[in-house]
């Protein structure tokens, strides 16, 4: 049965690929998954080929867009030159992405972030979600609990909130202004005035990027504060990345980029934190409880549930301090491919609630961004401390 399984996966991989390589947003996908991750990371078979195509991907998604464009988005979202609302803005971008382009700027006298989208991009990705379509069969016959119509519908949803950067400022502002005087943890301000579907100005602010943390511990353990502790706000954000998380001279952490965030139900965080706790105590009927009230996995599968995350995990998963890096992250991922029986039995019995794609696809983002950097701390503790107090959630 488990190579059955493996097989339909397989093939769920291959037409991904195919459509991937054939349409302008699949590059940008495949970039964009490149950026998250290490290769190695990726489980062979499917290793090489699936580096190959991310790396050609990322290639070809990230020329920079010519300055004469970056000022035409400008004075088509503004009605007028970019002089007439800026003091000044540097040619040279700062920052170049597969969707945006960021250059340094100046407004009233203070630096400011001006972002772009791609021309072009929003009306090409519209026109390949269509796509999506055609992986709803093999998605379908890989993962048969799910729902694929509902997660295609989802997944369309939040993409194109994507290339809203309107939308995003939207949302920068909620985390701005919730964030306001907090400890340890900053967001830059946007200037909503200026705010356009394909153009969004926030407020400049100066650090080293993650991957230069001068403590790369403690940053670690804020930004599980941020990330976890969102959902306790309402809000997730799902894609964290190195360059997007900034360690201040005073040593609080700022979150830029809010491009990819989705509202949380608070219900649905309750049952996550009761998940944690029954996985905690190894408490199996409390466990499938838990993932029943989300969809997720019928409870007569949670003693495999626990058994292969237990396995898989390992010393992640306890109490004490320990390290996650790029070495961790392997030894885990083989430790579950170890186990294909069990690992087949979750992928028929399993699924996920499409309000939970974002929120789950931020959490694996999050840890993906830390093990990419590397660092240590209880990381299950951490987690817990955020599930209850949101981003007051710290260990003594």
């Amino acid at each position: 049965m488990a190579d059955d399984v493996f097989r339909r996966i397989d093939a769920l991989i291959g037409l991904g690929l195919r459509l991937a390589r054939s349409a302008p947003s699949g590059r940008i996908a495949l970039a964009r998954v490149a950026l998250s991750i290490e290769p190695d990371w990726i489980p062979r078979p499917w290793g090489d080929q699936i580096a190959a195509e991310l790396e050609a991907g990322l290639a070809e998604s990230l020329s920079p867009i010519a300055f004469r464009d970056v000022e035409r988005v400008l004075r088509d979202a503004w009605g007028g030159k970019p002089a007439d609302e800026l003091d000044a803005l540097d040619p040279d971008p700062v920052a170049i992405t597969p969707i945006s382009q960021v250059h340094r700027g100046e407004l009233d006298g203070e630096p400011v972030a001006v972002k772009v989208l791609r021309p072009g991009l929003a009306a090409a990705v519209r026109q390949d979600l269509a796509l999506l379509e055609s992986l709803m069969s093999p998605l379908g016959a890989a993962f048969p609990a799910l729902d694929p119509a509902a997660l295609m519908r989802e997944l369309r949803e939040r993409t194109l909130d994507e290339l809203d950067l309107e939308s995003e400022a939207t949302a920068q502002r909620r985390f701005h202004r919730a964030l306001r005087g907090h400890p340890f943890l900053v967001v830059p301000a946007p200037v909503t005035r200026l705010a356009h579907e394909h153009v969004l100005v926030s407020e400049w602010i100066d650090g080293a990027p993650l991957w230069r943390a001068p403590d790369p511990d403690l940053a670690a353990e804020r930004l599980i504060a941020f990330g976890v502790g969102a959902m306790r706000a309402g809000i997730v954000h799902a894609d964290l990345h190195p360059d997007d998380v900034l360690v201040l001279e005073d040593g609080r952490l700022a979150i830029l980029d809010f491009g990819s965030t989705r509202t949380v139900e608070p219900d649905r965080v309750d049952a996550a934190a009761l998940a944690l706790e029954a996985f905690i105590a190894d408490d199996a009927a409390a466990f499938g409880a838990a993932t029943e009230r989300l969809g997720a996995l019928p409870a007569a599968h949670a003693g495999t549930a626990l058994s292969v995350a237990r396995n898989a995990l390992g010393e992640l998963s306890g109490s004490e301090p320990v390290r996650l890096d790029s070495a961790a992250v392997i030894a885990a991922r083989d430790r579950a491919l170890a186990m294909p029986a069990q690992l087949g039995e979750l992928i028929l019995a399993g699924s996920i609630d499409p309000r939970d794609l974002w929120p789950a696809r931020g959490v694996a983002q999050l840890f993906g961004t830390i093990a990419r950097v590397g660092a240590q701390r209880p990381w299950r503790e951490l987690v817990r401390a955020a599930l209850r107090n949101g981003w007051d959630g710290t260990l003594p």
